[in-house]
């Protein structure tokens, strides 16, 4: 059963793997629309990142992604694959093993019903304040791996720079008008001032600045 003393599939690998929080991100993603597949993906790339972390092997930006397609494709030769294989071998990484712990779009629906007590039969739907939550918490996300990054290009001696502190700002440009706001204060208001209906509301700001 799902939710025995050792959890589901997904939740003995998290522990496996030290994937803190996540269940947490998963729903995240599940409220901003992923759908079972996007999940499926998202945990198995996870879990080979995780497992490439542990190995400390050197990867550059993009390359989890394309070794888990090398890995998973169908369209994948035979020979490109085995080369993926040999590369984590190579970093002392166990091929084998890694995909093991891969899971099926089927299994995140199991999990998501039976664990996290998630509908997956309805449409997830996503409220102003939710929607919020889930965009700044991925750029705090951003935020911590770009420092980690740095720190990493600081030790290695590929950067030299003081103690960093990075800050993402996020902005949406309409791309009818031109008019461009922050992600919080658009979801705030609900529409770009150049909507006809939302034209008082605009004077309305332009008064209070």
């Amino acid at each position: 059963m799902a939710n025995d003393t050792e959890g589901c599939k997904i939740d003995r690998i998290a522990r496996k793997r030290e994937l803190d929080d996540f269940d947490q991100r998963l729903l995240e993603r599940r409220n901003a629309g992923a759908s079972l597949r996007d999940l499926e993906t998202y945990h198995n790339r996870q879990v080979l990142e995780a497992a490439v972390n542990e190995a400390d092997m050197e990867t550059l930006e993009g390359e989890i992604e394309n070794l888990y397609r090398l890995l998973t494709d169908d369209d994948v030769s035979a020979g490109t694959r085995v080369e993926a294989q040999s590369r984590l071998e190579r970093n002392g990484i166990d091929p084998d093993a890694v995909t093991d712990d891969f899971v099926s779009y089927q299994t995140v629906r199991t999990h998501l019903n039976d664990c996290l007590d998630v509908d997956t039969t309805r449409t997830t739907q996503i409220d102003r304040t939710s929607a919020k939550n889930v965009v700044f918490k991925l750029l705090s996300r951003t935020e911590s791996i770009t420092v980690r990054t740095i720190d990493r290009l600081r030790s290695s001696d590929h950067l030299t720079i003081g103690e960093p502190e990075v800050t993402l700002s996020l902005r949406v440009a309409c791309t009818e008008c031109g008019e461009e706001y922050t992600f919080s204060r658009l979801v705030d208001r609900g529409r770009c001032s150049c909507r006809a209906d939302d034209r008082t509301a605009a004077r309305d700001d332009e008064t209070e600045a």
